[in-house]
């Protein structure tokens, strides 16, 4: 009998401080060290946990018990955790890879034992991704790191460069873009040359490219990507954003968008009458308007069901949530919110239609 069966397990949005017999069921998604300021890696290291409700937890094994602990661990796998206590963040704690003011942190009576795929239902990667057009704000704080996504648009080789200390260091240089906006990424020494040996074995092309817990820094300006020790990379994986993007280059939007906003916002504020007026040449075009936003339409739900495979609507067939392009029942669909607004200025009001971001976006700035 698995321990899943003997026991009831607790999710990682409960774990709190004030409790120490927890029981979870998690994916290691990622292991990684600090390293001081001359340079040394700690003995002890941390983890990126992901559970079934798509939470994700950081977890710390002191160097007291890393030797044992780090022999029974191996990223992607899933694992039985129990008996760990929790400790708050403190302020200093910096480059933290999820926004949760708890840690998890493994000790002595810790019990670590690995499950089997079909005994837990863990998804094998989950990401908080931002808009690269909002990447700049983040660039001004040090407390969390950022994932992101988008295609590779310049790839230069990798380099050397002599630093502040006359140590000689490898980078390399690319940019991404997500259609709208393109952001400089620099990965360094041996991140970046694990990161071009696996693209040299990609075969899928245009590469789509998601990075876990980048660092956000500004440099004469311009928003530049880095790497840290929690960085990690995902070339052309599994990921529902991946597979839209992936539509849209298909369906030429992507290079369209790309040529027609060039990267660039545009400089013209319109009125909500002039807005009105707009022809089809402004079909799909970014505009700029200053509104207020007064009164959200009554509608009877502000969020669908979307298929978790291909990430269509999904629709009540035979009382079960059925995907129609997929063909098949899907019993824990996603949720997207799609909210209808008022918004007026001086001239006049129009409906707007907040998508998933977008909500989320306003949701957290209120």
């Amino acid at each position: 009998m698995s321990i899943t069966h003997k026991f009831k397990t607790n999710k990682l949005i409960d774990v709190r401080i004030g409790k120490y017999d927890w029981k979870v069921e998690a994916r290691v998604l990622n292991l990684w060290r600090g390293f001081s300021r001359t340079g040394e890696a700690f003995k002890g290291f941390n983890l990126l946990l992901l559970d079934s409700k798509r939470a994700r937890m950081h977890a710390f094994v002191p160097g007291m018990i890393a030797d044992e602990y780090e022999q029974k661990i191996q990223v992607g796998k899933i694992y039985y955790i129990k008996n760990f206590t929790v400790k708050k963040y403190r302020t200093e704690d910096k480059f933290r890879c999820v926004r949760n003011e708890n840690q998890i942190i493994l000790n002595d009576d810790t019990i670590l034992e690995p499950l089997e795929e079909n005994e837990a239902s863990i998804e094998r990667c989950w990401f908080d991704l931002y808009e690269l057009g909002d990447l700049r704000p983040l660039s001004k704080q040090s407390t969390y790191l950022t994932d992101v996504i988008g295609v590779i648009e310049e790839h230069d080789p990798i380099g050397k460069i002599r630093n502040v200390n006359g140590v000689i260091q490898s980078q390399i240089k690319f940019k991404i873009t997500d259609g709208s906006k393109s952001v400089q990424v620099t990965f360094w020494d041996e991140f970046d040359e694990y990161f071009t040996e696996m693209l040299k074995k990609e075969t899928v092309y245009p590469v789509i490219l998601i990075i876990g817990s980048a660092r956000v820094t500004l440099w004469r300006e311009e928003v530049i990507l880095k790497n840290v020790g929690a960085t990690t990379f995902y070339i052309n994986c599994n990921h529902r954003s991946v597979v839209e993007i992936r539509k849209m280059i298909a369906q030429n939007m992507f290079s369209k968008n790309k040529l027609a906003n060039g990267g660039k916002r545009c400089a013209t504020i319109y009125m909500v009458k002039d807005i009105k007026n707009l022809g089809d040449d402004f079909i799909e075009s970014h505009i700029l308007c200053q509104v207020k936003l007064t009164k959200f339409q009554q509608l009877k739900t502000w969020c669908h069901p979307i298929c978790t495979s291909c990430y269509e609507r999904v629709h009540v067939l035979n009382n079960e949530e059925t995907c129609s392009f997929c063909k098949r029942v899907v019993p824990y669909a996603d949720k997207k919110f799609e909210v209808y607004i008022t918004a007026n200025d001086e001239t006049g009001s129009m409906v707007l239609i907040l998508e998933d971001r977008e909500v989320r976006t306003v949701g957290y700035n209120y």
